[in-house]
């Protein structure tokens, strides 16, 4: 499946608000560093948990936009693409959601702000 070919409107609403923290390829992340989103599909979508949760025991998908491109920390807003927010991946202010690549870790997203539930 091409990135041309996910669908994540931008009309979707998008509730929560925080700050991006990419881990460092020598702490675990991304080989290549921080993502950078392309005009034609301005999200970064993964999977991700809530702790005390782990990749185990509740991973869903999470989707990203809004944040500074190749920088290793900036804000950004972020959504659970078919989960609700409740259950495992409930958050609120504070909640850190834990940003993966499959069973590995490469980001820390740090709720702000939610707008909505």
């Amino acid at each position: 499946m091409t990135e041309a070919s996910h669908a994540v409107p931008d009309t979707e609403e998008f509730p929560f608000r925080g700050s991006i923290v990419w881990l460092t390829p020598e702490q675990g992340g991304r080989a290549t560093g921080p993502p950078l989103p392309r005009q034609q599909w301005p999200y970064y979508a993964a999977t991700a948990y809530v702790p005390p949760h782990t990749a185990a025991t509740g991973l869903a998908s999470f989707v990203l936009r809004d944040f500074q491109p190749g920088a290793w920390r900036s804000q950004a807003q972020g959504r659970w693409l078919v989960v609700g927010n409740e259950g495992d991946q409930a958050v609120q202010q504070g909640s850190v959601v834990v940003i993966t690549e499959g069973a590995r870790d490469v980001a820390f997203f740090v709720i702000e702000q939610k707008t909505r539930r």
